[in-house]
């Protein structure tokens, strides 16, 4: 949700003045937020043409502001974000979200859990999240080198399949490494690295240990982004095992498309938002989630028919830039504010 918003911010500057303002703290300062928000965004208000929430946490400040200035407003919903099991917030985000003049969904799977809260699909909108293209990549041999001085083996006849992420049970890691890892037969075939932190990362060692998956799966923590991109050059597969958690969905899955824009082929979950992300055949697969019979039935494929994963590896670039290139995304939310703007030529912006 944050990169989505810096990055989205990053790329209108080009094209209108924009007012930001920006939390950098802990959610628990929140209320502290919406305050100075208020306040920012009433000082702010009569510079503007439009005002925009980034997310639906701070839709009823927008609103506010909207109101008493007489001005348009948007919101973007990701996902958890209107989801949330909570009756007090799901009242408050259907009363708040049903009044902005245009709802911006970054999925199908988002866009109709707006509906089924009330929103008037006419005022709603999908807009996929966009990436950036990297216009030069390292060589695969120097990535490949990369993560041979990180991990101190030869992957040479190995298939390198990689995870990236903040490690939580909806994203499967640990599902993963539980019902499917154990269950390929040859080890030496291939390894499986996760790159990212989060709480279910103590399982996933208990797992490692349990299962003896030391030899083909390392955790890498986090890694910066010169590092990350070796990372996806250097592999053949982006593992994306999302299983259902009520509640609790992935409202697109970013990560899929950073991956595929560096060639990588992408194997993931037929799941919520993370189907619109990945285009079967052209920047990756889909596989049923829950389902360990599956993916092993597919991986053990991909391990003996490597073709499957190569073949995509130029298509997944091509592909995700075609349809989710900040280029080409940042249009779609220009076109709308030019269509809710009293204005005919939009001026500034204000967000929140």
């Amino acid at each position: 949700m944050e990169r989505l918003s810096y990055q989205l911010i990053k790329h209108l500057c080009a094209y209108v003045d924009v007012y930001p303002i920006a939390w950098g703290y802990s959610q628990f300062f929140l209320p502290l937020f919406l305050l100075r928000a208020l306040s920012q965004g009433l000082a702010q208000a009569r510079s503007v043409d439009i005002l925009y929430a980034g997310d639906p946490l701070v839709a009823p400040v927008v609103w506010i502001v909207g109101r008493l200035y007489h001005l348009p407003t948007l919101v973007t919903i990701h996902g958890l974000d209107i989801t949330f099991n909570c009756p007090g917030y799901q009242l408050m985000t259907r009363f708040f979200l049903r009044r902005f003049t245009r709802v911006i969904c970054i999925s199908r799977f988002v866009y109709m859990e707006a509906l089924k809260r009330g929103l008037n699909p006419e005022h709603c909108y999908v807009i996929y999240p966009g990436v950036e293209i990297p216009e030069e990549l390292p060589s695969r041999a120097e990535s490949r080198f990369f993560i041979e001085n990180i991990l101190d083996i030869s992957l040479k006849n190995r298939q390198v399949w990689l995870t990236v992420g903040r490690l939580i049970p909806r994203k499967g890691v640990s599902w993963f490494c539980e019902q499917v890892l154990p269950n390929l037969p040859n080890a030496a075939s291939f390894v499986y690295l996760i790159a990212g932190e989060g709480p279910e990362i103590r399982k996933i060692r208990v797992l490692l240990e349990k299962f003896k998956l030391h030899d083909r799966v390392y955790l890498l923590g986090r890694v910066d982004d010169a590092e990350l991109s070796k990372l996806y050059v250097g592999s053949d597969a982006f593992i994306m095992p999302n299983i259902y958690r009520p509640h609790d969905p992935e409202g697109f899955g970013l990560v899929a498309i950073e991956a595929a824009s560096h060639g990588l082929p992408v194997i993931a979950a037929r799941l919520q938002g993370i189907q619109d992300a990945v285009i079967e055949g052209k920047n990756g697969y889909l596989l049923p989630p829950n389902n360990s019979q599956a993916w092993i039935e597919f991986l053990l494929k991909c391990l003996s028919e490597p073709q499957i994963l190569e073949k995509l590896r130029a298509s997944a670039r091509i592909i995700t830039a075609e349809h989710f290139s900040w280029n080409k995304i940042i249009k779609k939310y220009l076109d709308i504010f030019y269509e809710i703007s009293q204005k005919h030529i939009l001026k500034k912006a204000y967000y929140a």
